[in-house]
């Protein structure tokens, strides 16, 4: 696991305070979400930037970033065995949701120019139809899946874009690198992965992780998508209550 593996290689450069910190945070891994740099600064009578510093030691971006790993290091513990049915999937799925980070995610859709839609293998087929649904709204909505047009059109970007990329693993460099040529075009960057810590997430602006299970057969990915189909339809559904409300007044 990501967290661990960071841990394992930067643990050693801690002192003894900032080794006691991180034992405390480990020990409530569980309520992670809940724990606030303020608190745990006055409970070892130290200030935020202390526990910043130890974060930054360790490898992450800072505290939210040690926050995040932690936190998804967790649930990857105690529920990734159960994440064999569909039911399960959309169940967890939903649980991950952020509304704020939904609602930030619409804003900028909202604002943006074009919106370029990124997803390869399997799934192309939530990709294409979240650019569905936002064509039908009016947004000037692209999709491709040759990865030579992929990073053509990220290149043409400009900061008043966005760029949305599907991959349950988060490691396909066919859409990892025209999320990084977005990125230095100015434009907004979404990922949509699988419930990991990976390099797409890393690199994007706004995440949103989805419950998968991951199914190979013959080295081949097979596995379902549903859950990115829940995520997309639950961006649209409310974008249009915040934008298109005549949607649900029967009007259009």
């Amino acid at each position: 696991m990501y967290f661990y593996q960071l841990l394992k290689l930067n643990r050693h450069l801690l002192n003894k305070n900032e080794e006691e910190i991180l034992t405390y945070f480990l020990t409530h891994a569980k309520k992670i979400q809940q724990i606030t740099i303020r608190e745990v600064a006055e409970t070892f009578f130290t200030v935020p930037n202390t526990i910043t510093r130890m974060c930054k030691k360790l490898g992450f971006l800072g505290y939210s970033d040690f926050k995040e790993a932690l936190y998804i290091t967790t649930i990857e513990e105690q529920s990734f065995s159960d994440f064999t049915s569909l039911d399960d999937q959309l169940v967890k799925t939903k649980q991950l949701l952020n509304q704020q980070t939904i609602d930030e995610i619409n804003q900028v859709i909202f604002e943006s120019e074009q919106v370029l839609i990124l997803g390869v293998g399997l799934s192309r087929l939530p990709a294409e139809e979240l650019h569905n649904y936002l064509q039908v709204v009016g947004k000037n909505s692209h999709i491709f899946w040759e990865p030579h047009m992929m990073r053509h059109a990220a290149r043409k970007l400009t900061k008043n874009d966005l760029v949305v990329a599907f991959s349950i693993s988060g490691e396909t460099e066919n859409t990892i690198e025209p999320v990084n040529i977005a990125n230095v075009s100015g434009a907004k960057t979404v990922s949509i992965t699988g419930f990991s810590q990976n390099k797409l997430s890393r690199i994007t602006n706004f995440q949103l992780y989805a419950m998968t299970s991951k199914v190979v057969i013959d080295g081949i990915d097979v596995a379902d998508r549903l859950s990115f189909h829940y995520i997309g339809n639950t961006l649209f559904t409310e974008y249009l209550k915040k934008y298109y409300s005549a949607a649900f007044q029967g009007t259009i």
